[in-house]
């Protein structure tokens, strides 16, 4: 299951990128993630750990920068045919 981003600028080290993902909330978060991780706008996510009202509660790869490991993010953003026809 992958979560769509935004690359938004380099990080520290050459192979680290820092994206954003667009959260249910309207609040973008931004976390620090391997360039080779990101594919076609991106990156690898485990399955939700809640739903609500076409929301999904994630577990991020990485800690954000604001420190959230965490986030709810809309349906329309998490991609994986695993999540086709769920509630």
């Amino acid at each position: 299951m992958r979560l769509k981003i935004e690359e938004v600028g380099k990080g520290l080290h050459p192979s680290e990128v820092v994206v954003q993902v667009q959260t249910a909330e309207g609040k973008p978060e931004r976390l620090v993630v391997d360039r080779r991780s990101i594919s076609d706008g991106t990156i690898d996510i485990g399955y939700p750990l809640r739903r609500d009202n076409g929301h999904y509660l994630i577990e991020l790869p990485h800690e954000t920068i604001g420190g959230s490991w965490r986030v709810w993010v809309s349906q329309d953003v998490v991609v994986g045919s695993e999540l086709e026809g769920a509630a």
